[in-house]
């Protein structure tokens, strides 16, 4: 397929967004990476995988920042 670039879900819009859904989707891709008989198509899966990965340290950060705010 054509990979088209696709900007990480960004925090404000999905402030409730669950961190391990997104480590999910990271592990999947890269599993899916492993057994891609295609570099084009491995290279984009990590690329997603690391997008999601992404996506759930920020999560997680802006939980922290939350917690460490009310305390």
């Amino acid at each position: 397929g054509v990979f088209v670039w696709q900007e990480p879900r960004s925090l404000h819009a999905n402030k409730h967004g669950d961190q391990s859904m997104s480590l999910s989707s990271a592990r999947n891709y890269a599993l899916r990476a492993a057994k891609s008989q295609d570099q084009k198509e491995a290279a984009e899966l990590l690329s997603k995988a690391i997008l999601e990965l992404a996506l759930a340290i920020e999560t997680t950060e802006a939980k922290v920042k939350k917690i460490n705010k009310s305390s």
